[in-house]
């Protein structure tokens, strides 16, 4: 454990309405519950229809969502972690790497099931697998914010697809005007929420944020590469 993950670890936040706002932030804000929310969006967004917004969803839900969580709460039950967030960082190799081949399983089906946007739904998943192997690699040996590169990537996703992608919900007045200003503002909100609740050090919690903004970089080379 690093100097740094010391300073987080052993350091109790202090109690407070505070305290419990971070921690309500940090859950509904998941990282595990952002991509099935995302791809839904993205594909109602492109005109698919009901169905192929709830495969789509579907897919980033299962292997996204549930089974990395399903591992995780298998590794709380076993005693090996404190809590579902997993602050120790030796501690999220194993996580980490179900949540890889889980998210090359859903890429696989994003790109085999016929439906509109797979494409887009592809390209998603596959930044979503690279932005996470970057995620395992920095946390090697730095305890950076996966919460906060979640939220961001998020954010940097919708606007990348309110940019490039032709459809009407992203497109629309109140979207037009209100998703970077929410997205910046969740973003902030997650900043505070990790550090507020001694979860990560503020440099953690903005470089997370930084790597998440990536997401809009890797889709523009691949919107201009291989096309969606």
């Amino acid at each position: 454990m690093s100097p740094a993950d010391s300073v987080t670890f052993h350091a109790e936040a202090p109690r407070g309405v505070g305290l419990w706002v971070a921690t309500v932030v940090s859950y509904v804000l998941s990282p595990l519950a952002l991509p099935p929310l995302v791809y839904g969006t993205v594909l109602v967004h492109v005109g698919a229809s009901w169905f192929d917004v709830a495969r789509g969803a579907g897919i980033g839900f299962v292997f996204l969502s549930v089974v990395p969580l399903a591992y995780v709460a298998w590794m709380r039950l076993r005693g090996r972690i404190g809590s579902l967030e997993i602050r120790d960082r030796s501690m999220r190799t194993e996580p980490f790497l179900v949540a890889l081949v889980a998210g090359g399983v859903a890429f696989v089906l994003a790109l085999g099931t016929e439906m509109t946007g797979k494409r887009l739904l592809a390209a998603l998943i596959g930044c979503h697998v690279l932005n996470t192997s970057l995620l395992f690699v920095v946390t090697a040996w730095w305890k950076i914010s996966v919460h906060c590169a979640s939220v961001s990537g998020a954010g940097a996703t919708l606007v990348f697809v309110q940019d490039h992608v032709p459809g009407a919900l992203l497109t629309s007045p109140i979207a037009g005007h209100g998703l970077l200003v929410g997205g910046a503002l969740l973003v902030a909100v997650m900043i505070w929420a990790r550090v507020r609740s001694r979860a990560h050090t503020p440099l953690q919690a903005v470089a997370g944020a930084g790597l998440g903004l990536a997401s809009y970089g890797e889709l523009l080379l691949l919107a201009q590469t291989v096309g969606l």
